[in-house]
């Protein structure tokens, strides 16, 4: 990689934020934003600045900057649990063009075999059209890999193996610090950094030993694999949360008896936060609503909301049966340490002692995004409020002072809402910061170079055309074809068309969609 390079975006990992908003940069709009017919003047008009090389639309170019290929850490994480089915449904993605994109994938590919009916959809949901598609089966983690690499091979980028060191801005411009000496130059950074702090180690077990205790996460899981090997046998699982049942029957699986507790009853919902934020009929209150407070009390409606942890029904089942065989017990209790061994622990739980190898800690992560190395360099030159260990953005998710730094991800809670480090917030967040760097601007305004009145109303008052006689007949003789197959008064008809047709529509409206083209660099 030449020094000199300068890109128009940079991003700062790989994982699934990270390529929602490579996804989003790169896509010239999003189906997600526009009304049926605005979706039919976008492709339209992109289609025809592509056959006669008017417009300028140019693909930004983008790097991507992490030490391990695409979705390493999720991959690791996911294999090392045995997670087989993801929570979110399978409108939950990271291809920015179409929330029904990996849907078309499953049907595309043969795959929808691969898509779990949990029973997620309740008496308010079923009103919704594509409640009886498929958009709220939950995709099985192969599915959702494969649809993901499929969003990679697609979205030009530059992929850059290193670890950020730091990120400076000077005259506009920014500079990103590897740890190993490179530096690459970008007009626009975006931190999609993951979880957003240290790992939780309750205070009555941080002072064990690491072979007696660790973390689920350690080494992106890989300590699990300790579970039922070497005389590894009796397992405490601390946590309530869905990481915690799923190491807890892990850990049945290995043939180990399991002691799973916490510190309140475990509660059981679909998702980990409510599904009204799910909803397209009730999100957009749910957020006008969380915008609306001051910041302190954004982070208690984002700790109200969250609850502190969930585990879907089908989980519970799992737990339930594994109870009712004898190699489970679920303890609600404080932990206290009563003695240490070399090879074990006795602990006092609910009045008695019990005798465990291994204690597994699945309490997630604090949010203290101080603790992160590039955010403490960050924040000595571009220092901005921390609100309960989560930075203060703006609206357009910006950091600090900075017009073009940009945070994704669990790190933008505080703008973004509870579901900010889940897939449904990232896809949100990464339509509103590429609306703010300008990407599509084409859609409200395309310069008096463009003859063609069509293009030049996607977004605005779609009346103007009425100004041009010759754009009138065009739009007339063009849209046609389009009412009969999408008149607004049949949105939800056309929501709920075959999966098949879904493809079929899907493909025709991505005009110029490209492929491949993506560069790594060592």
């Amino acid at each position: 990689m030449d020094q000199s390079d300068s890109f128009d975006v940079c991003i700062i990992g790989a994982g699934p934020g990270g390529l929602a908003v490579l996804s989003a940069c790169v896509e010239p709009y999003s189906l997600d934003l526009l009304g049926d017919k605005q979706q039919w003047r976008a492709a339209h008009a992109l289609g025809l600045q592509q056959k006669n090389g008017a417009g300028g639309i140019r693909t930004p170019r983008v790097c991507v900057v992490d030490p391990e290929p695409w979705l390493s850490t999720w991959r690791q994480r996911f294999q090392n649990i045995g997670i087989e089915w993801l929570r979110s449904p399978t409108i939950a993605h990271c291809d920015t063009f179409d929330a029904s994109a990996m849907l078309a994938f499953a049907g595309k590919n043969n795959r929808t075999n691969e898509l779990l009916d949990s029973g997620c959809v309740d008496k308010r949901l079923m009103l919704l059209a594509e409640a009886s598609d498929g958009s709220w089966h939950l995709p099985s983690n192969e599915l959702f890999l494969d649809f993901c690499d499929d969003v990679v091979s697609r979205s030009p980028h530059t992929f850059v193996k290193g670890r950020a060191k730091s990120v400076q801005s000077t005259n506009g411009e920014f500079t990103v610090g590897l740890y190993d000496g490179r530096q690459l130059k970008s007009a626009t950074v975006v931190l999609a950094l993951g979880v957003p702090g240290p790992p939780v180690i309750p205070a009555s077990i941080a002072h064990l030993p690491s072979r007696l205790m660790f973390h689920s996460d350690d080494q992106f899981g890989k300590r699990l694999k300790e579970l039922g090997k070497g005389g590894v046998k009796h397992i405490l699982v601390l946590g309530g949360g869905l990481t915690a049942v799923q190491v807890a029957l892990l850990g049945v699986r290995r043939s180990c008896e399991v002691t799973l507790c916490s510190r309140r009853p475990i509660t059981s919902r679909h998702f980990d936060i409510d599904k009204g934020w799910f909803d397209r009929r009730e999100a957009s209150r749910h957020r006008f609503e969380f915008l609306s407070l001051p910041m302190e009390e954004r982070l208690a409606m984002i700790k109200q909301t969250r609850g502190g942890g969930s585990v879907p029904p089908f989980y519970m089942d799992q737990l339930r049966c594994a109870e009712a065989g004898g190699h489970l017990k679920v303890k609600v209790c404080e932990v206290q340490v009563s003695e240490v061994f070399d090879d074990g622990l006795d602990i006092r739980l609910d009045g008695s002692v019990e005798r465990f190898d291994l204690v597994v800690s699945a309490c997630g992560h604090r949010p203290d995004c101080t603790q992160l190395p590039l955010i403490q360099s960050l924040l000595k030159d571009s220092p901005t409020q921390i609100t309960g260990g989560l930075p203060h953005l703006s609206e357009e998710l910006q950091w600090g002072a900075h017009d073009r730094l940009f945070a994704i991800g669990a790190l933008a809670s505080l703008q973004v809402g509870p579901d900010a480090g889940n897939i449904m917030g990232i896809r949100r967040a990464a339509q509103i910061m590429t609306s703010a760097m300008g990407f599509r601007d084409w859609l409200h305004d395309y310069g008096t170079e463009l003859k063609d009145s069509l293009q030049k109303n996607i977004r605005g008052n779609p009346f103007t055309l009425l100004q041009d006689y010759n754009a009138e007949s065009e739009v007339e003789s063009e849209e046609q074809p389009l009412k009969e197959h999408f008149n607004n008064a049949q949105t939800e008809i056309a929501r709920s068309e075959s999966l098949s047709k879904k493809c079929a529509q899907a493909r025709k409206r991505r005009l110029g969609k490209r492929r491949g083209s993506h560069k790594a660099h060592f």
